[in-house]
């Protein structure tokens, strides 16, 4: 006679995922087991593509390595991984290397080089034009100065000898209490602050001859000169001419020998 069997049947429950997968692992064995590994090895892929590149660490890197090396994962699986671990690699080396900031460079256009090199030539060439006005301008000063000394000082000459009006002759005097010709001559230049020779001779071979006397000059009489006055103007000098006479403005009585000018 047959008999019914009654089937096994589970216990209406819940349904438990974990429960379940550990029911198969301990029925399967080891392929359950290696099931397990690639589900987990696949959850830990997902799980490293879904972070950030800037937060992996030290940490990430050695699980990624454990579930390489761990895990039987086999098919396109293994490239996936080697993939994420190769990226994940990447990431650390951008990571880990110091930024480098460019060092400045300072850039002159051609134009402007130029410009400063003509402006610098340009400063110095005027800055030498200037120096030569201003040496060409001494120079015409001094000149001026030299040109003028004599009339100056003979315009200084005649009065000194003006004032000496009414002293007399004295033949070897040079002294306002009496000169002679030429010691009134050298004293008077003297009181200008010009030194001249003391005779009538020496004083005509010292001084520079001149054809065109000027007030203040010396009238040479003779060569050499025996007698020496203070040219005033044409025709007309100072002198001490001889015994008996004083000081004063005279004519020149002959033609003289020379004008000589200190």
């Amino acid at each position: 006679m047959a008999q019914n069997v009654i089937g096994r049947h589970r216990v209406p429950g819940r349904f438990n995922p974990l429960s379940e997968l550990k029911i198969i692992a301990k029925e399967s064995a080891q392929p359950a087991v290696k099931g397990a590994a690639i589900v987990a090895a696949s959850g830990g892929l997902v799980a490293t593509f879904a972070s950030p590149a800037n937060a992996a660490d030290s940490a990430g890197a050695n699980v990624a390595a454990d579930v390489t090396a761990g895990a039987a994962v086999v098919g396109p699986q293994t490239t996936t991984l080697k993939a994420a671990n190769a990226l994940s690699s990447i990431g650390f080396a951008q990571a880990s290397m110091p930024k480098q900031s460019a060092a400045p460079q300072v850039i002159e256009d051609i134009v402007v080089k130029t410009e400063r090199a003509e402006a610098k030539a340009k400063a110095e060439a005027e800055a030498k034009a200037r120096a030569a006005r201003q040496a060409a301008a001494s120079r015409s000063t001094t000149r001026s100065a030299i040109n003028a000394a004599p009339t100056q000082s003979a315009t200084g000459i005649v009065g000194i000898a003006q004032s000496m009006f009414g002293v007399p002759y004295v033949y070897g005097g040079s002294s306002p209490s009496g000169f002679d010709c030429s010691g009134f001559t050298s004293w008077v230049y003297r009181q200008a602050g010009i030194t001249i020779p003391r005779t009538a001779s020496a004083q005509q071979a010292a001084a520079t001859r001149v054809s065109s006397p000027r007030p203040g000059d010396l009238v040479f009489f003779g060569y050499p000169a025996y007698h020496v006055g203070i040219y005033v103007s044409p025709g007309r000098m100072i002198d001490a001419q001889r015994t008996g006479t004083v000081i004063g403005n005279h004519s020149i009585w002959t033609t003289p020998s020379g004008y000589g000018r200190f």
